[in-house]
């Protein structure tokens, strides 16, 4: 079988380093293009998109740490810039390592139309969508119509408006679902790793990914809600996510680092890695808060969690979540006759506690947290008053454990959002509380607890429209949870869950995209310069407003 993956951007030899012309670079691009995919079967195009589209999503969610950490599902108490959003401040890369599966994805969409392979087609146009609006979203103004056109000899691609790229993928949206619906080739249940062959399914993901654009822009579309409402009127035409288990995702197999969820042992052989991403305090203190059954799912209890009570000074106990996973913790008494614990007495935000996080915004210096002082146990890394994640996020494969793209509950919080907002009908508390039910599901939580967790007082909607969007933003948070793509583009638009003073962040603003590649600059400077002069202020870094945020 022929590579599936097609030759890096011209451009991405620049970022490494390659001391070549830009012209002779912008030809060799040009060339290798020309050696796209060529006569590779549709259902092994199909299984590659998937899962190159799949794995760079959530590649985001957790093995990266700057998104996870900006929307504080996660602090690293080692080198922690990424607490106080520096990883913001240097150009990224992310736009070429999108474009080269965007380059696979064109040349299938081309073999298709060849061969009148419609549902394919309406597929890949799907996850063509999704990656191009992975781009925009979090640049602002990006080539698109001139995007990978070097057969064409375009080889310095202008950009388009951020809200000319919105109206085209809206439109491509509506296109795929209609050929996917159209087509008559089947779809491989072996190859097609997220849904099996359904074409049902694949037509709800393609509209729900429309409600997901929709609502992203729903400030600067004046029609969104009369789009979204259309597309629940006709659920026969355009079908979305309904169901507990339509979700855009797929299991990790666990045989090799590349089919392995990235926290697990063949990715990460020691424990180093996993130590130094901890849970937030955010994170942590909303799941009390709310009592939330995934508390146990995804976070690990205290090594030596700190008591006031004197008496329970030494005493062990074990702990075994839902999944099976055992651990050991001690409680210490806080005994400030000591020297070395009255010096931390600051530092200790939680006592009597099984279960705590790092604060948001805290520096790279794991003693300061929580009050840990014992260094010398404790390694380069360590801390025994902190949580750490649960053991489900040190293996290589678990049924829990999903490269996730989009879910069902997702659509859930958009439509209650929606309704609250009056873009759509509908009862806003009916999506929301299925949105909650779903996303608990997902995590293995049980239908009784899932009962028991609905009837707390503290999970109703309130009578006012800003106490609903709050408490939706809260669950919907929740459930992103490690689809920290989502949940930075969410937290960026609707400046909720309200966490931009939390802990030590005080100080610090919250990004608004991503600074172009530094190849940009130096290899396409009229369509970068462009694309600068439409962010509000006309300066290329994290805080400038794009289009969707002016």
């Amino acid at each position: 079988m022929k590579s599936l993956i097609l030759k890096s951007l011209a451009v991405v030899l620049l970022a490494t380093g390659a001391s070549c012309s830009k012209d002779a670079l912008r030809e060799y691009d040009k060339k290798q293009q020309l050696d796209a995919v060529e006569s590779v079967n549709d259902p092994f195009l199909l299984s590659s998109v998937i899962k190159q589209t799949s794995l760079f999503y959530q590649g985001f969610g957790y093995d990266n740490s700057k998104l996870p950490s900006a929307v504080q599902y996660m602090q690293r108490n080692f080198q922690g810039g990424d607490n106080t959003y520096s990883g913001f401040k240097q150009p990224s890369d992310d736009l070429y390592a999108a474009l080269n599966i965007l380059k696979l994805i064109d040349g299938s969409i081309r073999l298709t139309q060849e061969r009148g392979s419609k549902s394919h087609e309406g597929i890949f146009t799907t996850f063509r969508v999704l990656l191009f609006s992975y781009i925009t979203d979090f640049y602002g103004d990006i080539y698109y119509t001139e995007a990978l056109k070097g057969r064409e000899g375009i080889l310095y691609p202008n950009y388009d408006h951020q809200s000319d790229i919105y109206d085209h993928l809206l439109v491509e949206l509506d296109n795929a679902n209609a050929l996917i619906a159209a087509g008559t080739d089947p779809l491989s249940n072996t190859y097609d790793l997220m849904f099996a062959g359904d074409k049902v399914k694949w037509q709800k993901f393609t509209n729900s990914l429309k409600l997901r654009l929709l609502m992203r822009a729903s400030a600067k579309i004046p029609d969104a809600g009369a789009k979204m409402a259309a597309i629940l009127a006709n659920p026969a035409v355009t079908p979305i996510f309904t169901e507990a288990d339509d979700n855009a995702s797929i299991s990790y197999i666990g045989s090799t680092k590349d089919d392995s969820w990235k926290g697990g042992t063949l990715n990460w052989v020691d424990y180093s890695e996993y130590d130094r991403r901890r849970p937030c305090k955010t994170l942590v203190d909303k799941l009390a808060s709310l009592n939330d059954p995934r508390m146990k799912v995804w976070i690990a209890p205290i090594e030596q969690p700190w008591t006031s009570n004197k008496a329970q000074d030494g005493q062990s106990f074990t702990t075994t979540d839902p999944n099976g996973f055992t651990y050991s913790s001690t409680w210490e008494f806080i005994d400030r006759s000591k020297s070395e614990i009255a010096a931390q007495s600051a530092n200790i935000l939680d006592s009597n506690k099984v279960y705590a996080g790092f604060i948001a915004g805290m520096p790279g210096d794991y003693k300061n947290g929580n009050g840990h002082y014992n260094t010398t146990d404790g390694g380069v890394v360590g801390n025994f008053k902190v949580s750490k994640y649960a053991q489900l996020f040190r293996q290589n494969s678990h049924p829990l454990l999903k490269a996730m793209v989009m879910q069902s509950d997702e659509v859930e919080f958009i439509l209650a959002e929606a309704a609250v907002k009056g873009m759509i009908s509908g009862d806003a508390d009916t999506y929301y509380r299925k949105g909650i039910e779903y996303s608990l599901k997902r995590w293995g939580v049980s239908s009784e607890d899932i009962t028991t967790y609905l009837s707390q007082s503290s999970i109703a909607l309130p009578a006012d429209n800003a106490g609903k969007l709050a408490k939706i933003a809260d669950q919907k948070w929740l459930g992103l949870f490690f689809v920290s793509t989502e949940a930075y583009l969410d937290v960026r638009r609707t400046h909720l869950p309200d966490m931009f003073n939390n802990g030590n962040l005080s100080t610090y603003e919250f990004p608004s995209r991503y600074r172009y590649p530094g190849a940009e600059l130096g290899q396409n400077r009229d369509a970068y310069d462009a694309g600068v002069s439409a962010l509000s202020p006309a300066v290329d870094n994290e805080y400038s407003k794009m289009w969707l945020l002016q």
